[in-house]
């Protein structure tokens, strides 16, 4: 990539972190995002939580993530989009954003001339899935739904990209582990509509407990750095979500 990343009038220079507002078209609705722009060239990490307002842990990780990491500390740059659906956050509303009744999780590819969710998801799927080289979705139970820790990983693509997530799913070491073959929800779409010049790849995990940012450094250190990078090298997107 580029020393300077610039997305939709957003901008981080090598070496810099970003702690923002990302707007929504033609609403008030401000999404909190933070971009760590590495001290050094490499991969394309997004991470997304709060697609569900209501799902706290996989916010809090984003949160604490965004806090911890410095740009010298990566290769590459680190893209948290820390509450997507923050309507639904501030209201506390399980599943659906209170502006238009809908599950924002149900609304990809989206609509830029749509609802809120709808255009959030547009948003999402135009300018911040084709940035990515891995794509993690976190995911919890919802305000009255307590969950046992698993991790899916699409399984639809093809059998390249279904690998790929399913080795990024093993890195975060949980007892169950699904092979998704849903075509709706955020992480699917990232998968199944990558760019004929690209493969894709997803894993998504659920959590049960707030202590979420320690398994999505482990796909950041452990899995994603050894993976490495290189500019002819395929570009897997990854998503861990629900």
């Amino acid at each position: 990539m580029s020393d300077t990343l610039y997305i939709r009038g957003l901008k981080a220079e090598r070496g810099q972190k970003l702690q923002t507002y990302l707007p929504v078209l033609d609403t008030n609705t401000e999404i909190p995002i933070t971009i760590i722009n590495g001290q050094n060239d490499g991969p394309t990490l997004l991470i997304t939580a709060g697609i569900h307002g209501g799902e706290y842990p996989g916010i809090a990780a984003a949160m604490e993530l965004g806090r911890d990491t410095e740009p010298e500390s990566i290769s590459g740059c680190l893209i948290i989009i820390h509450t997507a659906n923050i309507q639904s956050f501030w209201a506390r509303s399980a599943f659906v954003t209170p502006d238009d009744g809908r599950n924002l999780n149900r609304e990809f590819p989206g609509n830029a001339n749509g609802t809120l969710s709808q255009k959030t998801a547009w948003l999402l799927s135009q300018y911040f899935f084709p940035l990515a080289d891995f794509y993690a979705d976190l995911h919890s139970g919802d305000i009255h739904e307590e969950l046992y820790p698993y991790v899916y990983y699409p399984g639809l693509p093809n059998a390249e990209i279904s690998a790929k997530a399913r080795e990024a799913a093993m890195v975060l070491d949980m007892e169950f582990m699904v092979r998704s073959t849903a075509t709706t929800g955020a992480y699917n779409y990232a998968a199944i509509s990558a760019s004929p010049l690209f493969s894709s790849n997803a894993a998504e995990q659920d959590y049960a407990c707030a202590k979420t940012s320690t398994p999505i450094k482990k796909i950041f250190i452990t899995y994603f750095a050894s993976w490495g990078y290189s500019q002819t090298a395929h570009r897997y997107r990854a998503n861990i979500h629900r």
